[in-house]
């Protein structure tokens, strides 16, 4: 346990090291179009804007939230894909523990990095609509009729429904983390009995060909397990849930989901998936 999480801390620390850089461009990037939006240039000369009726910190912090929204779809998207070099790594693989476990390891720490840049993008959005909210007022009047809506809309039910959600994105992101190493983990052990002498181009096309195989039977065998095996046992009209429809249901079938993936990749990545180091 004390090298899992030594080995923890060490990939956490370099997963994060560039999305400070990538959070730094952003901030800078959303004052430049905000800066352009509340100033005017005209014969190089600078001048507010006369009809922007937004003043600049608000502007600064809506384009800070627009940005986000992007950028974190691209760490979302980026992450698994570097973590998976991690995998191939002959020297990261050199690690006290079993193969298994580096991959759990990998996976947690990507996950950990992601959210840990889903917190610093929430607490700089903060921090600028609250200097926003302090210059100006329309900003506080905003919040204020923000506030009493919320109130009146108050329900139990939508903080199940908001609970829930939150859930099946967390299991969302293990999904596609662990779907792609299952096909790269996969696709790599099938080829491995693809005979040397083979020309590559056709190894390329066999490589692809292999992948969409992969993903045609995981998803074929995951509708039939979940659709007609395990909405034959658990249906959510047969507990009562009247939220979101079918909410818990999905939840339940991407935990599921989830587990056989991950206890595919482990044992691929423990049997069959050797490290090869690119130079």
């Amino acid at each position: 346990m004390t090298e899992f999480s030594r080995l923890f801390n060490r990939l956490f620390k370099i997963k994060t090291k560039k999305l400070h850089v990538l959070l730094f461009f952003q901030i800078i990037a959303a004052l430049a179009c905000a800066f352009f939006t509340y100033y005017e240039i005209i014969n190089w000369h600078i001048r507010k804007n006369p009809q922007n009726n937004v003043g600049l910190l608000p502007e600064w912090a809506l384009y800070f939230v627009i940005l986000a929204f992007f950028v974190i779809f691209f760490v979302y998207f980026i992450t698994p894909l570097q973590s998976e070099k991690f995998n191939r790594s002959q020297t990261w693989r050199l690690a006290a523990i079993s193969d298994g476990q580096f991959y759990l390891d990998n996976v947690l720490s990507t996950f950990a990095s992601f959210i840990y840049f889903i917190v610093l993008e929430f607490v700089a959005a903060i921090m600028l609509l609250f200097l926003s909210y302090l210059t100006d007022k329309p900003v506080v009047y905003f919040f204020r009729d923000l506030l009493k809506s919320i109130q009146r809309n108050l329900d139990i039910n939508v903080f199940w429904i908001i609970l829930g959600t939150i859930v099946l994105a967390i299991l969302s992101c293990f999904f596609l983390y662990f779907v792609i190493s299952f096909f790269n983990f996969a696709s790599r052990a099938i080829l491995d009995f693809v005979p040397a002498n083979i020309n590559g181009a056709v190894v390329k096309v066999l490589h692809i060909f292999i992948i969409f195989g992969l993903i045609w039977f995981f998803f074929k065998i995951q509708n039939i397990f979940v659709y007609k095996v395990l909405l034959s046992v658990i249906h959510p009209t047969n507990y009562g849930f009247n939220f979101s429809s079918s909410l818990p249901f999905a939840i339940l079938a991407n935990a599921i989901s989830d587990l056989i993936l991950l206890g595919s990749n482990i044992f691929l990545i423990n049997h069959f998936y050797e490290a090869t180091e690119h130079k």
